[in-house]
């Protein structure tokens, strides 16, 4: 009856003093105190005392392995570059170069051929090719998951709408067909105001007011 007390409060004590030690040293600690009680000053196991020991030692070490069983590892959440994160970085990075982009696309008059092209040509902030580049990356961000392809995202599907008739702008542009470029214009404003809902910016008119 002795024996059985002894070993639940062995076995309470391990997993009382396990709570304060490193989960790497669990382990060696348990097997530490089970090998120092396998032998005792070079006594063989066929004795009783060092029978006693042995017994105590495999009560010590499996408590060690009990608690070592019972710790979880720590799990790194996933999905962050696919939810609120991701498009809260993405709206931080772009959302200044995509208005600024606009600002600039909406206030040319059509009939200033050196404007129109100062705007194609120009790689600084609020020219096409930087808006281009940022309105493409602030769309593919509104996604629902990380594995849904870009081209069918609303605001993707969006902007590649409005940049069309920017394609076709550019094209009357290097024909100076002045017809082409306007008509072109006046269909690429239309479509804007489709993508910036989707990317949640202001409307064109709003833009324009800016």
């Amino acid at each position: 009856m002795m024996r059985v007390v002894f070993l639940l409060v062995s076995t309470l004590f391990c997993n009382e003093a396990a709570a304060f030690l490193a989960p790497s040293s669990i382990g060696v600690t348990a097997r530490h105190s089970a090998m120092r009680s396998y032998v005792d000053d070079g006594a063989e196991l066929t004795t009783p005392l060092s029978r006693k020991k042995f017994v105590e030692g495999i009560v010590q070490s499996s408590c060690g392995l009990l608690v070592l069983g019972q710790i979880k590892p720590a799990y790194a959440s996933g999905g962050a570059t696919a939810g609120g994160v991701y498009l809260l970085s993405a709206k931080q990075r772009y959302n200044k170069r995509v208005t600024s982009g606009l600002k600039a696309f909406l206030a040319l008059d059509v009939n200033d051929i050196s404007a129109v092209n100062a705007f194609f040509e120009t790689k600084d902030e609020g020219g096409w090719e930087d808006l281009s580049a940022a309105a493409y990356l602030l769309a593919n961000a509104f996604r629902t998951n990380s594995s849904k392809a870009p081209d069918s995202l609303p605001s993707v599907k969006s902007w590649k709408a409005f940049s069309k008739d920017i394609d076709l702008l550019k094209r009357g542009l290097a024909k100076k067909d002045m017809g082409k470029v306007a008509s072109s214009y006046k269909n690429a404003e239309e479509k804007l105001d489709e993508y910036l809902a989707n990317v949640e910016l202001p409307t064109v008119m709003e833009l324009k007011q800016m």
